[in-house]
């Protein structure tokens, strides 16, 4: 018996003041669901026509947000049989530079990563000078981070794409609350064996803005 679209539809549209793509904000409203226990590990979904018609949007955007799910092993098709709630995620383990606690105290605040956007950057930036050149360009990835549902932040990593541009096309389950660092010496024989940092507060552009869900030009601190 599939679960009635009611949770994921109250939760869509509590966050109908956000400025994020609607295939996202469904997205977000299936994760929390299913993190608040009203979308059980095995549960079945209601179809995508269903799903699209109560929440009011194209079929073509309901597809693409649970297609988001899947790549990341939240959801699970099973030909014949519907679309299901896969095993809970679990957050990053071990973060190496970044951890973060409520202001009253308490455990660590859990920090989930979700793969935003994957490419080749033919052009040089200021990644070029820490990377040198590459004749291939550079590998860029984006992910968003989740810190115990607390705030949302971005991050971009740029590689040189001779070496490592295999990461275009490693599933995205792999790049999923996991530590990039530990990913890179893994799979790439690149252990981190250094790392400097600066930070500085910079205007969040339009599409981090989206993410995070404050409005473009917000100042942020830039790590």
């Amino acid at each position: 018996m599939p679960q009635t679209p009611g949770p994921i539809v109250v939760r869509y549209q509590a966050a109908s003041g956000s400025s994020a793509p609607k295939h996202a904000r469904l997205r977000q409203a299936i994760i929390d669901a299913v993190e608040a226990g009203e979308l059980p590990a095995g549960s079945r979904l209601a179809g995508e026509r269903e799903l699209s018609v109560k929440l009011g949007l194209s079929l073509g955007t309901t597809q693409k947000a649970l297609g988001r799910l899947m790549d990341e092993g939240f959801l699970v098709r099973r030909q014949g049989h519907g679309t299901f709630v896969g095993s809970t995620r679990q957050p990053i383990a071990g973060s190496w530079h970044f951890r973060f606690f409520a202001p009253d105290g308490g455990r660590e605040l859990p920090v989930f990563a979700t793969v935003l956007e994957r490419r080749l950057e033919p052009l040089e930036g200021p990644w070029s000078a820490v990377l040198g050149p590459d004749p291939q360009g550079y590998v860029m990835l984006r992910r968003s981070l989740d810190i115990g549902g607390k705030f949302i932040c971005t991050s971009r990593i740029y590689l040189p794409a001779t070496r490592f541009s295999r990461l275009l096309r490693t599933a995205a389950k792999r790049l999923t609350d996991t530590n990039l660092k530990a990913v890179l010496a893994q799979d790439f024989a690149a252990p981190t064996l250094q790392s400097d940092g600066l930070a500085n507060m910079a205007p969040i552009d339009a599409d981090d803005a989206g993410i995070i869900g404050v409005p473009p030009g917000t100042m942020g601190m830039q790590v």
